[in-house]
């Protein structure tokens, strides 16, 4: 007989806003209609989701259905396969098209961080970068509404793909533009890669770290740094600076080194902002994801002190 647990183990989330976009996903698509209820058919492998089965499933709060894991591989090449073409589809609208960006972003960096192989991971956040930009940034979006489209669990994959997403709304309200724009978003993508580096029994673990498990994530940005230093071919200064200087705070209290305002990359403080707002909105092991006012208030308690305060505000007026 199974277990609860493991019934739930058989499946995993998926957005539902990606059906607007595929003709005849090749998997079975489950809905679940409370968090204990077992996952049921929705619609079967190869047919179609109408626009108007969709539009009531959004409008009955319904953001996450579900696929059997065993066919999640599935789902994502099917998703790859028409990514370009979904993205470039007049008809479909913003919402679905940001959709499928986060759902593909996602799973393409669990596989690279998964691999370690950072050579190609380069290469993969150089080509996510320029299609998040051409869906996010070239586009009106609301953040409220691409906070509805995305994952907010704890896994470095997802934060980094959601970081990603989120400053390339921000720097291009700050003026960022063009090559410049598809760099910060690239180097968002690889701001934590320094963590792959870190036990998962420390990034994951329940309670509050204790002073050795702390430092041990202070660490992460050097160990990110020297990770890249050989991939300066492909990347730049502001993102190499943007993966070593996202924790630093105006004030120097920051890690790794306590830099003081004048000496952190513009880039670094525009991802600052943008990385604890996701933090502190999404799941983490030791606590539930604060709401968006209660994170815009504690950003704006460090607005000044340790993060720019220009760059909250904007970041404010977006939200």
């Amino acid at each position: 007989m199974q277990t609860l647990s493991s019934v739930h183990q058989e499946f995993i989330p998926i957005s539902a806003r990606t059906l607007g976009c595929c003709d005849g996903i090749c998997v079975d698509i489950y809905l679940k209609v409370d968090a204990i209820t077992t996952p049921t058919l929705f619609c079967s492998r190869n047919l179609s989701v109408e626009p108007e089965q969709l539009r009531q499933l959004l409008d009955a709060g319904v953001s996450k259905l579900y696929i059997e894991t065993n066919s999640y591989n599935d789902y994502q090449s099917h998703l790859r396969s028409n990514w370009k073409s979904i993205l470039n589809k007049d008809r479909f609208n913003e919402s679905n098209r940001t959709a499928v960006m986060s759902e593909v972003v996602r799973a393409v960096l669990s596989e690279q961080f998964a691999s370690n192989d950072t050579d190609a991971l380069v290469e993969t956040c150089n080509l996510l970068g320029s299609s998040i930009v051409s869906v996010l940034a070239e586009r009106p979006i609301l953040v409220a509404e691409l906070y509805d489209v995305m994952f907010h669990d704890y896994a470095t994959f997802t934060h980094s793909s959601n970081v990603a997403s989120y400053i390339s709304v921000l720097a291009k309200a700050l003026g960022y533009s063009g090559d410049e724009l598809q760099q910060i978003v690239v180097g968002a993508l690889l701001h934590d890669i320094g963590k792959l580096e870190i036990s998962d029994r420390i990034l994951a673990k329940p309670g509050r770290l204790d002073e050795f498990e702390f430092r041990q994530v202070q660490l992460h940005p050097g160990f990110g740094l020297r990770r890249l230093l050989n991939e300066q071919r492909r990347l730049t200064n502001g993102q190499l600076m943007i993966i070593y200087q996202h924790h630093e705070k105006l004030n120097a209290t920051g890690y790794p080194v306590g830099l003081p305002s004048e000496e952190i990359h513009p880039w670094a403080k525009i991802c600052s902002v943008v990385d604890i707002f996701e933090a502190l909105t999404s799941q983490r092991p030791y606590r539930k994801p604060m709401t968006h006012a209660t994170a815009l208030a504690m950003l704006d308690s460090l607005a000044g002190t340790e993060l720019d305060e220009e760059i909250v505000k904007c970041w404010k007026t977006l939200i």
